[in-house]
C-alpha cells in the first residue's frame, strides 16, 4: 500500500528545515532518553516501535496541522516528517540504556572497581590495551560519585582518546549494517513480500493524519490507554487516588509448592499497547509466543517431578534458534543475494539498482570493508583472529535473525537477554579454547547484545520501508540516516557523560548492575577454567533443529498452529514473554474472535482502536517522563 499524497510528490523530505529539526530533536532525545533511562522513568527502547520516536512523530503532526490552519506556507510536507522521524530513530538505537549507555559503564568499570581482593589488574588488566579504555581513577572519580562537570579539561582529555576510537568503531558497525540492509532489502521487502507491521503506526500518522486522527475507535482506543497513563501518573503523586494496576507485577509467590516452584520467576502484566502491538502479530505467532513460554515452565516442573539434576539448556537452546534463523534467511535468499554480489564485480551483468539506497556495488564492498574493520578491530585490541571471526559470525547472523523476524512479524518486544555471542562461545567451546585475552575483550563488546531490543539492523531495514512507502528519495533517506548517526553518536557520548559526572554513575540505574555482572562473570570464567561442554552444543544444535523442523511443518502444512518464531522468542530462562505473556495472550484471544465472527472486514476496522492503546499509552507516560525532566523530580514510570 503508497501511503504519500499528491500534494507532496516531489518532495524529497530532506530539506534544511528538516534536517535543522532533525539534528535538534536528536540532541533533545539523547538527553531525554539518557536521563529518563537514569531516573528509571521510561525504558522507551525496550519495546520494538520505541516510545519517544512516536511521541516526537505526534508532537510534529500536531504542530503541522496547526500550521496548515495558521500559516499554510510553512506546513511540513509528511515527507519532511517521517525523515525527521528517521532520524531520531537512528539516535534511539544509539541512546539509553541498551547500547552506548552500557558501552560507557564498560569502559569505565574495570578500572575503578578493580581492589586487592578481586585482583583484576592481575588477572585481567594486563590484556586491555590502552587506548580501549579508561584506566585514570581520577577522571573516573566524578564520573562515579558526581557533583562535578564532564566538561572540564581533565576530563575531557581522559576520555578523548577512547571516545574517538569507539566512535570510530560504532559509525563504522553501524553503517556495515546499513549496508547489509540495502542488500538484503528487495529480498526481505519484494520477494518475501514481508509487511513490516512495526511501521504502520508511523506511516498511518505521517502519511494519512486526517484519516488516522478522525477515526473514532482511534480515540477510543486513545482515551482508554491515555486514561490510564493519566489516573497512574496522578496516583504517583497523590497515593490517595486510585490507579490501575497495569505495571508489572511479581506471582511468583503463588507458587510456593513443589513441583510448582520450579517454574521460577512469573510476572504479570496488563500493559494496553502490548495488547496494541501484539494485535498486529500473525494469530499463529502471537499464540506460539505464549504457548511456548509456558510449555518451557512445563518443562522446568517436569524437570522437578522427576528429579532430573541435568540442566536443560534453555538458553542454548534458544541462541541456537536465532542463529539458524539468521542461516536460513541467507539460504532462503541466496539466489538474490548471489546476483548483487556478481553485481560488484567488474564486467558481470547488470541489475537494477535505481531504487536503492546506494548502488549495489557500494552495498557489497562496504559491507566487506566494514566486516574488515570490525574484526581488525577486535583483532588488534588483543582478541585471536579466530575468536573474532567466531563472534561476529554470531553477531551478524543474529542481527539478520532479529532483522527477519521484525520485518515479517513484528514481535512487541524481542529482549533476546543471556544470548550475546561471547557468551554462546563460552558455553559450547569453554574458556580454555578461548584463551584469557580474548575472553576480557570479548567482554567489552557485550553491551552489543546485553538485551537486543534496540538493535539498530531492524531499525535501519523499517526506516529504509517507511521512505519507500512514502516515496521518499531513498539516497536522500540514507543521507538523513548518516546524518543522525554522525550527530548521534557524539551527543550520546556527551550528554551520558554529562549526566555522569552531574549526578554519579552509582544512582544509573538498569545499567550499572549488568555491567558488573559482566567483569564478575569474566573473573570466573578466568579463575575457573571450562572445557568444550557437547551438551550446549547439543542444545544449541536442538534449537536450531526444532526451528528447522517447525518452519518444514508450518510451510508443508496450513493448519499446522505452531510458529517457529514463538518457539525462538518464547524459549529461554528470561526474555520477551517473562514480561508480556497475559498482553500478548489477550490480544491473541481478541483478534482470533474478532476474525472467527467478522473476518478479516472487521479485523481492519478494530485496527485503529488497537493504534490507539498503542498511542495512548505512549504519549501519556511519555509526557509524564517530560514533567519528571524538565522539574527534575520523580515520576511515574512507564
Amino acid at each position: 500500500m503508497e501511503y504519500a499524497s499528491r500534494s507532496d510528490s516531489g518532495s524529497s523530505g530532506l530539506t534544511l528545515r528538516a534536517l535543522c529539526i532533525g539534528v535538534v530533536l536528536i540532541i533533545a532525545n539523547s538527553y531525554w532518553l539518557n536521563e529518563a533511562t537514569w531516573a528509571g522513568r521510561i525504558l522507551h527502547t525496550y519495546i520494538s516501535l520505541f516510545i519517544n520516536t512516536v511521541f516526537c512523530l505526534f508532537l510534529l503532526v500536531l504542530m503541522n496541522f496547526l500550521l496548515r490552519r495558521v500559516c499554510p506556507q510553512y506546513a511540513f510536507h509528511r515527507s519532511e516528517l517521517l525523515v525527521i522521524y528517521v532520524m531520531v530513530l537512528m539516535v534511539s538505537t544509539l541512546s539509553g540504556n541498551t547500547n552506548m549507555g552500557y558501552l560507557l559503564y564498560i569502559l569505565a568499570y574495570p578500572f575503578w572497581f578493580e581492589t586487592p581482593e578481586n585482583d583484576w589488574l592481575q588477572l585481567f588488566g594486563g590484556h586491555i590495551p590502552q587506548w580501549f579504555t579508561i584506566r585514570d581513577k581520577e577522571v573516573l572519580r566524578g564520573f562515579y560519585e558526581g557533583e562535578s562537570s564532564f566538561f572540564m579539561a581533565p576530563y575531557v582529555e581522559g576520555w578523548l582518546a577512547t571516545l574517538l576510537v569507539w566512535s570510530a568503531f560504532i559509525f563504522v558497525l553501524y553503517v556495515t549494517l546499513i549496508c547489509m540492509n540495502v542488500i538484503l532489502r528487495k529480498q526481505f521487502a519484494e520477494h518475501e513480500r514481508l509487511t513490516f507491521p512495526i511501521t504502520w503506526l508511523p506511516l498511518e500518522m505521517g502519511n494519512n493524519p486526517t484519516g488516522f486522527f478522525r477515526n473514532r475507535l482511534m480515540w477510543a482506543g486513545f482515551g482508554v490507554a491515555g486514561g490510564i497513563e493519566v489516573l497512574n501518573g496522578i496516583n504517583f503523586l497523590y497515593p490517595a487516588i486510585p490507579s490501575v494496576p497495569i505495571g508489572i507485577q511479581n506471582v511468583s509467590h503463588l507458587f510456593q509448592e513443589k513441583p510448582w516452584n520450579a517454574v521460577g520467576t512469573i510476572l504479570f502484566t496488563a500493559r494496553p499497547f502490548v495488547i496494541g502491538l501484539a494485535f498486529f502479530m500473525p494469530l499463529d505467532l502471537a499464540f506460539s509466543s505464549w504457548f511456548f513460554y509456558f510449555f518451557g515452565k512445563f518443562l522446568l516442573v517436569l524437570k522437578s517431578v522427576l528429579g532430573w539434576r541435568t540442566d536443560l539448556y534453555l538458553d542454548e537452546q534458544s541462541e541456537g534458534a536465532w542463529i539458524g534463523l539468521g542461516i536460513l534467511a541467507l539460504w532462503i535468499g541466496r539466489r538474490h543475494l548471489k546476483r548483487v554480489f556478481k553485481q560488484a564485480m567488474p564486467g558481470k551483468e547488470h541489475v537494477d539498482d535505481s531504487a536503492e539506497p546506494m548502488p549495489y556495488k557500494w552495498a557489497v564492498w562496504g559491507t566487506i570493508c566494514g566486516v574488515l574493520c570490525v574484526l581488525l578491530f577486535g583483532y588488534k585490541a588483543g582478541a585471536s583472529l579466530w575468536c573474532v571471526l567466531l563472534f561476529f559470525g554470531i553477531y551478524f547472523l543474529m542481527a539478520i535473525s532479529l532483522t527477519k523476524v521484525r520485518a515479517g512479524l513484528g514481535p512487541p518486544m524481542h529482549e533476546v537477554i543471556g544470548k550475546d555471542p561471547a557468551a554462546t562461545m563460552v558455553s559450547a567451546l569453554g574458556t580454555r579454547m578461548i584463551g584469557a585475552s580474548s575472553l576480557t575483550v570479548l567482554s567489552f563488546f557485550f553491551w552489543l547484545n546485553r538485551v537486543n531490543t534496540a538493535h539498530p539492523m531492524p531499525n535501519q531495514l523499517e526506516a529504509f520501508h517507511i521512505g519507500r512507502q512514502a516515496r521518499i528519495d531513498s539516497r536522500k533517506l540514507l543521507a538523513a540516516m548518516l546524518i543522525g548517526l554522525a550527530v548521534g553518536i557524539p551527543v550520546t557520548f556527551i550528554t551520558y557523560l554529562g549526566l555522569s559526572y552531574d549526578f554519579g554513575g552509582y544512582g544509573a540505574r538498569h545499567t550499572l548492575v549488568p555491567m558488573s555482572h559482566t567483569f564478575h562473570a569474566l573473573q570466573t570464567r578466568l579463575i575457573y577454567l571450562t572445557d568444550v561442554d557437547y551438551a550446549a552444543m547439543l542444545a544449541m544444535g536442538t534449537g536450531l533443529g526444532f526451528t528447522l523442523f517447525l518452519i518444514a511443518m508450518k510451510l508443508r502444512f496450513f493448519w499446522w498452529p505452531f510458529h517457529p518464531i514463538g518457539y525462538v522468542i518464547g524459549t529461554g530462562r528470561w526474555g520477551d514473554m517473562s514480561f508480556y505473556w497475559f498482553p500478548v495472550l489477550v490480544s491473541w484471544a481478541i483478534k482470533a474472535v474478532v476474525l472467527r465472527h467478522g473476518g478479516l472486514q472487521a479485523y481492519r476496522k478494530a485496527i485503529p482502536f488497537f493504534a490507539g492503546l498503542i498511542l495512548g499509552d505512549y504519549v501519556g507516560g511519555s509526557i509524564w517522563g517530560v514533567i519528571g525532566v524538565v522539574l527534575k523530580i520523580p515520576t511515574y514510570s512507564m
